[in-house]
């Protein structure tokens, strides 16, 4: 009898503190879904009306992209090589291409792929070349036993570092690339000898192809361009030819006119090199083509490797330049993922445009309509770039909360390996990394892109 007060009271007590951590539990997950609402009301606000819709499946010939004035002015040349071939190019012939209504595609090896024929870039060298130079190892293997003749170490499966300006000069495919590109400029004009225009790629470049073609229409194409990302190599300058480069019918006739005059000198010269692009610009120069500076427009990086707020400070980047003000035309460093995605993106951005005159996009509309949307949750396996603050922590939502506690901070990065949190007062996405977790705060990316100082006598188009 004496027991039982103190019984009922225990019991008591425990269904309060049930009932109490039910009531905390409840908050939590009611205060979880508000912010998430909260965020997605905050992507709608300002990408509703901006953001491209999706696109449906449409045949080439109803395609947006394919009635653009100009198109059918105008050459695209993909270059590419038989160890990357197999995982960049597939993505190009599903997007990008059904866009070209004239288009040509490079290697090293000439073959037929899935109807698409690939022509031999370097069938224009010297034979004596071909058959003796230890750069031609593998052209002459591939032309002995075709594609089983390459070996899996050969094959480059992931894309490259972007912050190596060497390439990849191990790899017996880039040994070979540097001999390309004066042949493929030759054969460009031989099979396609009066457009006006001709774009040279690789198979990780994406153009924004509205964006290029009215940028075209600004020029002259019976003057002499040469259009290109500046870059330097021991004084020489040339467009760097991973961000694409733009040569007029006029400027095309005189460096093929040049390399067929100078056809052994320069072949000399690409020999002692390692840049074929490189090469091309010094025959581009001594032809009388002067490189036309284009960089914001076109980018040796990839969407989220931009620096949105300010000049990349990379060789020859003009720091008076800021790229939100700049039309953006060329991306660099896309795996056939990111091709396809920015593909999708830029087909529903003209979806609702005049495509007799669609306009352009400028990195700020790229920002505001591509990179914010994907900034929406933090993102496993990614490396957004965040390199300010380092401080070792215990969780990911510590890492978080130490950004959001820093009113300046808008992204972190956590690598739970090492529990080191980095934090980032520069706006990127960045891309896939492994082991790393990121996340961006929505709001703040919203206040930089609305908060930015107006663009003056910055950009042009």
């Amino acid at each position: 009898m004496t027991y039982t007060p103190r019984r009922r009271t225990l019991n008591q007590r425990s269904f309060i503190i049930i009932i109490c951590i039910l009531l905390v539990l409840l908050w939590q997950t009611w205060n979880k879904r508000a912010c998430e609402k909260d965020s997605e009301e905050l992507v709608e606000k300002y990408t509703s009306s901006d953001a491209a819709p999706a696109l449906a499946p449409k045949a080439d010939d109803v395609l947006p992209c394919r009635k653009i004035p100009g198109a059918e002015d105008t050459v695209v040349i993909i270059k590419t090589g038989s160890t990357e071939f197999v995982d960049k190019l597939p993505r190009h012939l599903n997007t990008t291409t059904r866009c070209y209504p004239n288009y040509l595609i490079f290697s090293d090896y000439e073959e037929n792929y899935e109807g698409q024929q690939i022509i031999d870039a370097l069938q224009e060298v010297s034979p004596k070349i071909k058959e003796e130079h230890v750069d031609f190892e593998l052209h002459r293997r591939l032309k002995e036993r075709g594609r089983a003749a390459l070996a899996a170490e050969e094959l480059n499966r992931v894309p490259g570092d972007p912050s190596a300006w060497t390439g990849h000069t191990d790899n017996p495919g880039w040994k070979l690339d540097k001999w390309k590109f004066l042949p493929m400029v030759n054969r460009t004009l031989v099979e396609y000898p009066d457009k006006k225009w001709y774009v040279f790629v690789e198979a990780d470049t994406y153009v924004l192809w509205g964006s290029l073609l009215h940028w075209l229409r600004s020029m002259n194409s019976n003057e002499p361009h040469y259009h290109g990302n500046q870059m330097a190599i021991a004084g020489d300058l040339f467009a760097h030819g991973g961000s694409g480069f733009v040569v007029s019918h006029k400027g095309l006739r005189m460096v093929v006119d040049h390399w067929y005059e100078y056809h052994d000198s320069i072949e000399q010269f690409t020999d002692m090199h390692w840049a074929g692009d490189c090469v091309l610009g010094k025959a581009f120069r001594e032809s009388g083509v002067p490189l036309t500076f284009s960089y914001p427009v076109l980018q040796t990086d990839h969407p989220g490797m931009i620096p949105y707020t300010g000049s990349d400070g990379k060789p020859i980047g003009d720091v008076t330049k800021r790229p939100w003000c700049y039309p953006t035309i060329s991306y660099h460093h896309l795996n056939a993922e990111w091709v396809e995605d920015m593909w999708q993106f830029e087909q529903g951005w003209l979806e609702d445009k005049d495509i007799k005159n669609p306009g352009f996009l400028r990195h700020s509309d790229m920002f505001k309509q591509y990179i914010i949307p994907r900034m929406r949750t933090p993102k496993m396996d990614w490396d957004n770039a965040s390199d300010q603050n380092e401080v070792e922590i215990e969780t990911f939502e510590d890492c978080r909360t130490k950004c959001h506690s820093d009113g300046s901070c808008l992204q972190y990065s956590y690598r739970p390996e090492s529990k080191i949190c980095k934090m980032s007062y520069s706006p990127k996405l960045g891309m896939e990394g492994e082991g790393v977790r990121s996340g961006w705060i929505l709001e703040r990316m919203w206040s930089l892109a609305e908060n930015m100082p107006a663009c003056k006598d910055e950009g042009f188009l």
